[in-house]
């Protein structure tokens, strides 16, 4: 059994390969919609941001892998990222290009990003439509 920074683990009975995943995650999150239709190309940290989440989806449910500096249940990150759909990847993408310190652990940022903008991406545009409204008066 392969391990990933002495917590997560594959796991091996699942019979699913992390490029067999992949391809699930590309079809979950409507992959071929974030291509720039102007360079013909898709941006490569999509890919990476559907690497992150096939790689999750492939560990073993007794796991645990760090988010956000705790160590949560891969079983409930897993049930997640497995609602994770193209508005969210979009939403983790902007974010991403709008830091403005450096990232040490891009992976790590990355995998916190998509499990915290499933709980926060509505909210956002509620606090947006707020924002917008203040600006109006």
């Amino acid at each position: 059994m392969a391990v990933y920074n002495q917590h997560m683990t594959t796991n091996p009975s699942a019979g699913q390969s992390i490029i067999k995943m992949l391809d699930k995650v590309m079809l979950q999150v409507e992959y071929h919609c974030f291509a720039d239709l102007r360079f013909k190309r898709i941006d490569p940290l999509y890919k990476e941001l559907c690497l992150i989440i096939a790689e999750v989806l492939v560990l073993s449910h007794e796991s645990v892998v760090k988010i956000n500096g705790a160590f949560i249940s891969v079983k409930l990150v897993q049930e997640v990222f497995m609602q994770i759909r193209n508005h969210h990847i979009q939403l983790v993408f902007c974010n991403f290009h709008h830091v403005s310190q450096r990232v040490f652990n891009k992976k790590a940022y990355l995998r916190t990003a998509l499990y915290n903008v499933f709980f926060e991406f509505e909210a956002k545009y509620v606090n947006d439509l707020a924002l917008d409204e203040i600006t109006d008066l």
